[in-house]
């Protein structure tokens, strides 16, 4: 048995709109949702913090910063991997983290981190201000991991860097887009958020995971509503599934190559799945893009009717 953790994850002031799926993977290849609800940034610590083992948690907020910004935010010691990058952007204000992009940027442009340029060309930088403005998420999604890393530090394997334990004793953090999952999955990745047809492929979304991602999802009906009523939860629920596939078979996701590796382990990694039954390997590109539209709108003042669309599964609903 496997805990499985799926976040849509919100860095705005308010801190009112993070969305965390939780379930259970077990020895029959299924994955059993338990809850879908909101969070604070505080209580995702604490549950992340006492999560069962072994766990995966996919978590959709940029683990990194592009290599070029590592070295502005830490020119005397230049940082040589993630926890280092957590570290520096952690003893900084968000004002002063804010202040540093906006020196950095003036005068090398909004860059992209090397594998997003690489493999998802239509991505957004952890550094894009306006339309969605990726910063809030970027500089907390960050601090949390900081904390996480600091409190526990061995309790927690951040792929692409090396396992700290055994897998029974660790929780693997993961970064993994909604958007992009869909799109290899060869699901509708684009208007589901927000427009005339969201509903619908909303709908199509939800009909499909399961053939789609090769996972057992028996109790899927018991959070369907929401999926269908809000974009966050679905989302929520969509990054919950790519923590299963994981546990399921890590082989099956693009993991960096050899000439890859090493910014990799200092700028973060998206990952999706490239081969699998089902229709996983249709594509071998996703859409950061797509999946951060959300965050004009969920960072706004839309509370997208989160009280009544708190679910937790039941005891039916599992048979």
């Amino acid at each position: 048995m496997t805990t499985i953790v799926g976040v849509d994850f919100s860095g705005h002031r308010d801190d009112r709109n993070t969305w965390v799926a939780r379930g259970r993977y077990d020895a029959d290849r299924a994955l059993l949702l338990d809850s879908v609800q909101p969070a604070r940034r505080a209580d995702l610590h604490d549950l992340l913090a006492a999560l069962p083992t072994p766990a995966v948690a996919a978590l959709d907020f940029p683990f990194g910063v592009p290599v070029g910004f590592t070295a502005h935010l830490s020119p005397k010691r230049r940082p040589e991997r993630m926890p280092d990058v957590w570290k520096a952007v952690s003893d900084m204000t968000a004002d002063e983290f804010l202040a540093g992009r906006d020196r950095f940027v003036a005068d090398h442009g909004e860059v992209k981190r090397s594998g997003d340029m690489r493999h998802f060309p239509e991505s957004y930088s952890p550094l894009h201000r306006a339309n969605p403005n990726m910063l809030p998420m970027t500089f907390e999604g960050i601090g949390l991991l900081h904390r996480l890393h600091r409190e526990l530090p061995r309790r927690w394997h951040v792929p692409p860097l090396e396992p700290t334990a055994p897998p029974a004793r660790t929780v693997t953090l993961l970064e993994l887009m909604p958007g992009a999952f869909l799109k290899a999955l060869g699901l509708p990745y684009k208007g589901y958020k927000k427009g005339r047809r969201s509903q619908e492929l909303r709908r199509k979304i939800t009909g499909a995971l399961a053939a789609a991602s090769g996972i057992r999802l028996p109790n899927l009906n018991s959070v369907r509503m929401g999926c269908h009523a809000s974009d966050d939860f679905l989302d929520a629920v969509v990054a919950a599934v790519g923590a299963a596939r994981w546990a399921k078979d890590r082989d099956c996701f693009r993991h960096p190559q050899p000439d890859e590796l090493a910014l990799a382990r200092l700028e973060g990694w998206i990952y999706v799945p490239i081969r699998a039954s089902g229709a996983v390997g249709r594509s071998r590109s996703g859409s950061r893009g797509s999946s951060r539209q959300r965050i004009r709108n969920k960072d706004g003042n839309s509370e997208h009717g989160r009280t009544a669309l708190v679910m937790k599964a039941t005891p039916e609903s599992r048979r």
